[in-house]
């Protein structure tokens, strides 16, 4: 009788062991099956599990409160919160498959449970699968009292039979459990062998191969998609942000990444925690709600068109449009336009009036003569405006292409203080020249720099002051200074004197002569001989200003300068119009 009963608890504890067994590889099928599932209701999804599996299903939360169910029986009334401590719960909440034996709430029979964690629309739910094991006993007690009544081999033999019965169907569901993990982390390479013996394994066994080559597949081509649509929004020159109905940001190409500076892949990383900037990210997060058509933000020292538009299948496409140059030239344009009207007025108001009054019959002839040579003046003026702005335009829009020739620039510079002298006498200033170094450039281009460099070093020097002209080899450039005794520049200017129009003391300059534009165009010229040009200075201690040429090679100083006949876009070099400019003082 002792046996018996202990045949009869090892055979429960057997089944209860299948049981087992049999649970944890369906409930590892489970996730397969939620995949297809993910967009119903709590409660549909249990239900359909439950009629595939045969027993009760209830879905919880992770704080253990029923959430789906399959049925109403007492343990799976909606809203129930469930002990999870002790319970199967707990290792299903740590990423395993849980079981217990319990009653359940309101419950009088015992039941196995067995709980396993799933994702469920996102969301991470505990899945329970509850067994009644009343029905196992009272098979382990029937067998039991007819083992008595047939004798106990028959029971040894119908256990030896279940043993390897079960050994048989166990096995083949044991590999098929390890392929579908292996196939979780995207193993697509092992199969599921189907010479099992039992059939309806075997064509199981079949579909599940047939599944992973169509996963597999599909697999292959949303990634050749995904890496097709990265490559195509990171080779656009706008910035482009994906963001998701939440404000994470899903996408963002190579400019985005630069622009706002932040770091990739962006891992679904909330925009409000990649932003910096506060406006732009205020603009962005609203952006999710309320899309918009353009609005301009400054970031940093760059001007932006920020567009927002809502995605199909929810959440929004934002685009950047950097307009910063196009502000620039803009900003530009407007004061090129009310500075060359202003420069052009003053002298047209002073013909104008002197020309009206000349008309009067009574003028006395000496204020007669007085005014024509103001006419005349203003009207020089002019024409030196209007060349000036002539060349400018030519060197900015290309029609200007320097030669490439071999210039002795230290005896170039004596020609050009030969043609300055006169100007350099009458204001009472010296001149000298130091170095020598033959430079690559553009020698009438590089004459008309020096000769501009050199007139607004006699302008703003003081008489008996000096202006130097110093010319110094170095390693691969030449480099030319004007250095001047004269009033300096204010720190705050030296940015700005190579800009059209700057005048440091706008009074004088006008008094003068100068127009405005002629370091604009030295930096023009210089820039387009390849090199580089720049200003020191201090209050009362004078101005320098220096510019840089390529160097000729050491015994290149003799060869031919090299030719090129389409240098001038019609054949004119700047500031060498039909008619050359006149000084007045020598008209």
């Amino acid at each position: 009788m002792g046996q018996v009963w202990t045949a009869s608890r090892g055979l429960e504890e057997d089944l209860l062991s299948v049981q087992r067994g049999d649970l944890r590889r369906e409930l590892e099928l489970v996730p397969l099956v939620l995949r297809e599932l993910s967009t119903q209701a709590p409660d549909s999804v249990a239900g359909l599990i439950s009629g595939r599996i045969g027993y009760p299903v209830t879905l919880l939360d992770r704080e253990g409160r029923v959430v789906g169910a399959s049925s109403d029986l007492p343990f799976q009334r909606r809203g129930l919160l469930v002990p999870t401590a002790g319970t199967e719960l707990q290792e299903a909440l740590v990423g395993d498959v849980g079981f217990a034996q319990r009653r359940g709430s309101g419950e009088v029979e015992i039941r196995l449970f067995a709980a396993t964690p799933v994702r469920l629309g996102g969301q991470g739910l505990l899945l329970q699968v509850a067994v009644p094991l009343d029905g196992i006993r009272g098979t382990v007690r029937a067998r039991v009292r007819r083992t008595l009544l047939w004798a106990l081999p028959a029971l040894l033999l119908a256990l030896v039979l279940t043993h390897f019965l079960g050994i048989g169907i166990v096995r083949p569901v044991q590999t098929l459990g390890r392929r579908a993990r292996s196939l979780a982390t995207g193993n697509f390479s092992r199969k599921v062998p189907t010479s099992i013996g039992i059939r309806e394994l075997g064509e199981l066994a079949g579909t599940f191969n047939r599944m992973t080559e169509e996963l597999h597949g599909r697999y292959q081509s949303l990634e050749v998609e995904r890496d097709e649509m990265q490559a195509l929004i990171d080779c656009m020159g706008e910035a482009v942000l994906a963001l998701t109905k939440d404000g994470r940001v899903l996408r963002a190409n190579q400019a985005a990444s630069d622009l706002l500076d932040f770091p990739r892949p962006v891992n679904l990383a909330p925009v409000g925690t990649l932003v910096r900037q506060p406006n732009l990210r205020s603009l962005l997060e609203g952006a999710v709600a309320r899309p918009f058509s353009a609005k301009e933000v400054t970031l940093g020292d760059r001007n932006l068109i920020v567009s927002a538009r809502t995605a199909e299948g929810g959440g929004t496409v934002v685009t950047f449009v950097d307009v910063t140059e196009i502000r620039r030239l803009e900003a530009v344009r407007r004061d090129f336009v009310a500075n060359a009207s202003h420069e052009l007025k003053t002298p047209l108001t002073a013909v104008r009036g002197f020309a009206e009054t000349l008309l009067e019959d009574d003028l006395p002839e000496d204020l007669r003569k007085e005014w024509l040579v103001s006419i005349r003046s203003n009207t020089l003026r002019l024409q030196r405006l209007v060349e000036d702005l002539l060349d400018l335009s030519r060197l900015e829009s290309g029609g200007w292409i320097a030669r490439k020739d071999l210039v002795d620039v230290a005896a170039l510079a004596e020609d050009v203080l030969f043609e300055v002298g006169g100007l350099a006498e009458k204001s009472g200033v010296s001149l000298r020249t130091l170095g020598d170094a033959v430079a690559v450039g553009d020698a009438q281009g590089l004459e008309q720099v020096m000769r501009n460099l050199l007139e607004n070093a006699i302008r703003y020097t003081p008489k008996g002051g000096t202006v130097t002209l110093e010319i110094r080899r170095e390693a691969q450039t030449v480099e030319v200074a004007v250095r001047d005794t004269g009033t300096g520049i204010p720190t705050p200017a030296l940015s700005r004197i190579f800009e059209r129009f700057y005048r440091v003391d706008p009074a004088r300059s006008r008094a003068e002569g100068g127009t405005g534009l002629g370091l604009a165009i030295v930096r023009h010229m210089v820039q387009a001989m390849g090199g580089e040009v720049w200003a020191e200075s201090e209050l009362g201690q004078g101005t320098t200003i220096s510019f840089t040429l390529r160097a000729a090679e050491e015994g290149a100083g003799d060869d031919p300068p090299e030719e090129d006949d389409e240098r001038v876009e019609g054949g004119r070099q700047p500031g060498k119009e039909e008619g050359a400019r006149q000084d007045p003082e020598e008209a």
